[in-house]
């Protein structure tokens, strides 16, 4: 019988000083790969992009990350500025207007203190049906998303024990649903 030959490598020596292929080797190792294919995947590199080691290639790249990142600090520059001369003032400016509006309406509610019997007793009559019927439309939504659950409940029954029942929901659905029921 002949034996199954594993991949059979050529191998060449390559002359290297002792702390550049000590470097190289742990270089190597952060990618778990052997040291012949990071060598490949390095030069790979270096000719799909037109990189040369030794040219300007480099500086032009550094000179590229150093011109975006000043542009990255400008833009930054600017939306700070526009936050402290437009953003914020407009906000207090805002928040004044919406103080005094409380004021006036303070002042309002003080004079019509009280009011005629009937007028009272129509409120009560809307707040009272308002209620109800916000009432309903919950109840509606509660029997829905009950529908929906009972729908993804399935009853499981296995070769041996007893049958059980199984939901079938997603991790993010159940999360949900438990930060619904919490919060009600």
């Amino acid at each position: 019988m002949e034996k199954k030959q594993k991949n059979k490598y050529e191998y060449s020596a390559i002359s290297i000083k002792a702390d550049v292929a000590v470097r190289f080797r742990r270089y190597s190792k952060q990618f778990s790969k052997s040291n012949s294919e990071v060598l490949h995947r390095m030069l790979f590199f270096l000719q799909w992009n037109g990189l040369d080691p030794f040219g300007a290639s480099v500086e032009k790249i550094v000179s590229e990350i150093q011109k975006n990142r000043k542009q990255i600090e400008y833009l930054i520059s600017i939306i700070k500025n526009m936050e402290k001369l437009h953003i914020r003032p407009t906000h207090e400016m805002v928040k004044i207007l919406f103080e005094a509006y409380c004021k006036n309406k303070k002042d309002i509610k003080k004079e019509s203190r009280f009011l005629p019997q009937p007028i009272i007793e129509v409120a009560r009559e809307n707040y009272s049906r308002l209620k109800h019927e916000r009432l309903e439309r919950d109840f509606k939504e509660y029997k829905k998303e009950c529908n929906k659950l009972l729908e993804k409940i399935e009853v499981t029954e296995p070769t041996f024990g007893k049958p059980y029942l199984k939901v079938n929901l997603s991790q993010g659905e159940y999360e949900q649903l438990r930060r619904q029921l919490n919060m009600n």
